[in-house]
């Protein structure tokens, strides 16, 4: 694997014949540029598939187990374009969705002209937690100003213990311990509330319905794939069954995935096996063409 400046440290060591091109600008906002990371696989021209980070809207990283997670992926033959979006300090919901929507349209304009192979007229999405959640937006989500400033549609969904309804996080009822990034009592306001720019969800419960993925459900939406573990001590697995239900009622292609004894960010989201069901539903969905239904359950074994 060859990496260039930024991410070599966070995925040195990984498998051979992935290349990083690290650090590309794809906007500014207020002054401040925009990157992300792109995980070339060997063999190209490769579909292209974007990876949203987790982090609550209020921190992670881009290049957060990039080792484990992303550069196997590329490995199986998936470009994945690693997004920074902005976190709730720093601007409010829908910010960080218009950033990754954003992105899709740099990767549309200037993959041709990079002369990485990306195949990007059909492009993924891959997103964990807070980043499953804006994943499932962006795929539901067509945005009004793409006559203007272009096409920022995806074309598959991969969706990881996402939150798909914000006006129920207060009353979420785990399903497992906390997991062990948790510590200390709950932010006040709420990862969510911070992210509508609001002291409570409460307050404003219709701007929290509208930024729930399981509110923009519709038919013609993309294939998704969701996985979620049945231990989740943080998202409970209700969030995926409930978009599960409601894609399949609306008849779009969608397979949830339930990882047995898994809890929130579990290492079994990072085994062989789980990567595996990810590069595979990918490829399948975008190398398969618009008028294709392959890639849904076949491609992760579960329906």
């Amino acid at each position: 694997m060859t990496a260039g400046r930024g991410v070599g440290a966070a995925v040195g060591g990984a498998a051979a014949g992935v290349t990083v091109q690290p650090d590309l600008v794809y906007g500014s906002e207020q002054g401040v540029e925009l990157h992300l990371d792109l995980y070339l696989p060997e063999t190209r021209p490769a579909p292209l598939c974007l990876w949203l980070h987790g982090g609550g809207w209020a921190r992670g990283s881009r290049t957060a187990r990039a080792a484990e997670r992303l550069v196997p992926v590329a490995a199986s033959g998936v470009a994945v374009a690693a997004v920074q979006y902005r976190l709730s300090g720093e601007a409010a919901f829908p910010a960080p969705l218009d950033d990754v929507r954003s992105a899709v349209r740099w990767l549309r304009r200037n993959a041709a002209g990079l002369g990485l192979g990306l195949d990007a007229e059909r492009i993924g999405v891959w997103g964990a937690s807070a980043g499953g959640h804006l994943a499932a937006l962006l795929a539901l989500c067509p945005d009004a100003c793409d006559g203007d400033l272009g096409d920022s549609s995806v074309q598959a969904a991969v969706c990881w213990f996402p939150i798909t309804d914000l006006t129920l996080r207060d009353t979420d009822v785990p399903e497992g311990p906390p997991p062990p990034f948790l510590t200390g009592p709950p932010p006040s306001p709420s990862s969510e509330a911070r992210l509508l720019g609001a002291e409570s969800v409460q307050q404003v419960a219709v701007a929290a319905r509208a930024a729930s993925p399981v509110s923009h459900v519709r038919p013609g939406a993309p294939p998704f794939l969701l996985m979620h573990g049945d231990r989740d001590g943080f998202v409970p697995s209700e969030h995926s069954r409930t978009l599960h239900r409601a894609l399949r009622a609306r008849g779009v292609d969608a397979s949830l995935l339930l990882l047995a004894g898994a809890n929130h960010e579990d290492p079994a989201f990072d085994a062989p096996s789980s990567l595996a069901a990810v590069a595979a539903f990918v490829r399948s969905v975008l190398l398969s063409g618009p008028d294709s239904s392959e890639g849904g359950a076949e491609a992760a074994g579960v329906s």
